[in-house]
């Protein structure tokens, strides 16, 4: 944040608009506040998180500890998805951290030395633009007939669900694969892997 806080310019409207509301689009914005920028923190989904949000329940995320701007060192090394989220919503209400959710970056214009952000929710015009949309952001689609049906998923949320059903898991990532476990695991009534340590 000291590289956007030595970047001001009073004709813009914000000092900086961050994309993204996990982890990384947290710390941003905290650091935003810390630097006392005029910030804008959007979130295309309807609540923080980011990627997080969406792993299976139960999931085990390995973190390392880090200093947050305005909390100080945050000592996780491995948490549950949900004690994350958690954790994550008790900070954004103790540093009254402002974030827009449901709200989707559309487009970035450049103008001048800034930019117009186009959202979902209108214009934003800032003197710089942080991008901290992770990878998992809006899934890729692959453009074949089907893949808009109810019964086509993007995310794994809780492979229980998918118990004696046949199932397609695509894709060769740590994801698909994750998610092609989990569902293999609960098939055979055992403890979903993605809760074990790794």
């Amino acid at each position: 944040m000291a590289t956007i806080a030595k970047r001001r310019d009073p004709k813009f409207d914000l000092d900086v608009v961050i994309v993204g509301a996990g982890p990384a689009g947290i710390a941003a914005g905290l650091g935003a506040i810390h630097a006392k920028l005029r910030y804008a923190l959007i979130e295309q989904e309807e609540s923080l998180g980011g990627s997080v949000l969406h792993y299976p329940r139960h999931k085990v995320a390995m973190t390392a500890p880090v200093d947050l701007p305005l909390v100080g060192k945050m000592r996780f090394v491995e948490v549950t998805k949900e004690k994350l989220l958690e954790f994550w919503l008790e900070i954004v209400a103790r540093t009254r951290l402002q974030i827009r959710t449901g709200v989707t970056m559309e487009r970035v214009e450049p103008v001048g030395t800034g930019f117009k952000v186009h959202t979902s929710a209108g214009v934003l015009r800032a003197r710089s633009v942080l991008l901290a949309i992770g990878r998992r952001g809006t899934p890729r689609k692959l453009g074949v007939p089907g893949e808009d049906l109810p019964k086509v998923v993007y995310r794994l949320i809780d492979p229980r669900q998918y118990r004696d059903q046949q199932v397609l898991v695509v894709g060769g990532g740590d994801s698909a694969v994750e998610a092609a476990l989990a569902c293999s695991v609960f098939a055979q009534g055992h403890a979903c892997p993605t809760a074990a340590r790794r």
